[in-house]
């Protein structure tokens, strides 16, 4: 089971806390014990050269009297409170023991012939009582001459014991470290925790993950500042927008936003954060539609951000949404129509006029399914064919016809040239022609459109039927905001604009040229690029 902020920040501390505190106690117990070792070892040591000089014990000695030397040696250890004393005689043979069936026997532990020597000195090792502390040294007579050997020594068993307190002291200290620290673990764990807004780490990871794929795949520009007008964020397709070099933008994170968009305004919401919709600007030679809101967290202004698109864009994409509009539309009218001849058949039913019924379904039937043949076979993009019958419908309810040419043929279309780009182009062209037709007044004349994929290019044709178009507005067309219409309206100049723009992705050229009932648009796609 994985852990929460709040449990691994107490394992974490816990474990730090305990692991420094153990091997602090440790390393506190081993010089303690260290020192208490050499204060006992030292102690030990002077206990023995106060017996070696005691009158009694250098006369017992040079008599070998192990009974008056025991009441003697005796009355010392229990005075200076050493675990044992013992005393040999020049040949290291006991002459005081505390087990007295030892008494006689060579003495054990390291060799005593270092004090049979003449040195004094402190050893710590396994004799007859055990593992001690001892302090030895030599017996010497009134001639300086060494007569014996005299051991004092505190068990390490007894010494280890007054270490325990010390022991038990830290190890208390311990538990009260951890215990601390744990709860310091939690506070700080539930602190930290709501300054996230509850989330755990790995959930912050992932959502500055998604946050940042999100911002790079967003066609918008996204910027964000502090409370103190710093700029925090920018992201790649606001630069892109902006026109700013990358480096400079990059640099300019946590900098005052002032210095790299001092027209931006980003400091009007810190000022008066109310939101800010759809405001038409100037940026960096950009014109740009912007939305700015404050960012708020617990009733505190934190900042501001700021969503921006250039207004062209906005433009086209409009243009296109009315395509799909217009798409809609043609589903519309297909259907008016068909319940139209549905009413046409129930009514010569309701006659008694079968035969007729029968008739007419067969035409029309005959007619849709010649056509609706005719264009999956000729065009492989059933895009381009859908469009194509759509238009044949919707230019029926106009009062309009609309003639593909039968020597139609869209099949080698390379990979590059995409369904919803021969669209855009038919669709926008067709619709114009149908425009300009109906502006021209009745009778109407044909519109026809031709397609082609012989030769190098793909070739789109559509005539209408308007009486040719002003020269003085023939090179100037396909710009945008530029249109052949005299009448107000709204989106005058766009769909040739969009044309333009498409044909321009793909490498293409368009002419315009002037025919006998009209004008005809030709576009040429090349199929290599």
């Amino acid at each position: 089971m994985r852990l929460g902020l709040q449990g691994r920040f107490l394992l974490i501390l816990c474990l730090v806390s305990l692991l420094q505190l153990v091997l602090l106690s440790g390393a506190s117990y081993y010089y303690v014990s260290e020192q208490r070792y050499q204060e006992v070892g030292d102690q030990a040591l002077d206990v023995a050269r106060l017996v070696a000089r005691e009158p009694g014990v250098i006369a017992g000695v040079k008599r070998g009297d192990p009974a008056r030397l025991t009441v003697l040696v005796e009355q010392i250890r229990a005075e200076v409170g050493a675990s044992y004393i013992v005393i040999g005689d020049s040949e290291a043979r006991r002459l005081v023991h505390p087990n007295a069936d030892r008494i006689g026997q060579p003495m054990v532990g390291d060799d005593p012939a270092r004090a049979l020597q003449g040195e004094a000195y402190i050893s710590r090792a396994q004799g007859s009582l055990g593992v001690s502390v001892r302090g030895k040294g030599p017996i010497r007579n009134e001639m300086g001459q060494v007569i014996g050997v005299v051991s004092v020594g505190y068990l390490v068993r007894d010494i280890d014991a007054d270490l325990q307190d010390f022991l038990r002291f830290g190890l208390g200290m311990t538990l009260i470290i951890v215990l601390l620290n744990s709860a310091a673990a939690a506070w700080l764990a539930r602190r930290y925790k709501r300054a996230i807004l509850g989330f755990e780490p790995e959930q912050i990871g992932r959502l500055y993950a998604e946050l940042d794929c999100t911002l790079r795949t967003v066609r918008e520009g996204i910027l964000t500042i502090d409370e103190q007008g710093r700029l925090t964020s920018l992201n790649p397709n606001g630069i892109r927008l902006l026109r700013l070099d990358e480096q400079a933008a990059r640099a300019a994170i946590g900098q005052p936003v002032t210095q790299l968009l001092p027209e931006s305004r980003m400091l009007s919401l810190i000022q008066d954060p109310r939101p800010q919709y759809d405001e038409e600007i100037v940026l960096n030679g950009q014109q740009l539609i912007v939305n700015r809101l404050p960012l708020v967290r617990d009733g505190k202004l934190i900042g501001a951000v700021s969503s921006f698109r250039r207004k062209d864009e906005l433009a086209e994409l409009s243009a296109q949404l009315s395509q799909v509009q217009a798409y809609s539309d043609l589903l519309r009218v297909q259907t008016h129509e068909h319940n139209n001849q549905l009413g046409t058949i129930a009514g010569m039913i309701e006659l008694g006029a079968t035969q007729e019924a029968l008739a007419f379904i067969g035409r029309e039937a005959a007619t849709e399914q010649t056509l609706l043949s005719f264009l999956m076979g000729a065009i492989a993009k059933p895009k381009v064919a859908g469009l194509l019958l759509g238009k044949y419908h919707r230019a029926h309810e106009l009062g309009l016809v609309l003639v593909v040419d039968p020597d139609a043929r869209l099949h080698d279309i390379p990979l590059h040239v995409s369904g919803s780009q021969l669209v855009t182009l038919l669709g926008n062209l067709i619709d114009n022609a149908f425009e300009a037709t109906r502006r021209h007044g009745a009778p109407y004349q044909p519109i026809r459109v031709s397609l082609s994929d012989l030769g190098q290019d793909l070739i789109l044709e559509v005539e209408d039927g308007a009486g040719g178009i002003d020269p003085a507005l023939a090179d100037r067309l396909f710009e945008r905001g530029v249109s052949s219409k005299v009448e107000p309206g709204h989106g005058h100049g766009i769909g040739l604009a969009l044309v333009r723009k498409t044909l321009d992705a793909l490498q293409g050229t368009i002419t315009i040229e002037a025919t006998m009932q009209g004008s005809c648009v030709v576009c040429y796609i090349p199929k290599e690029v």
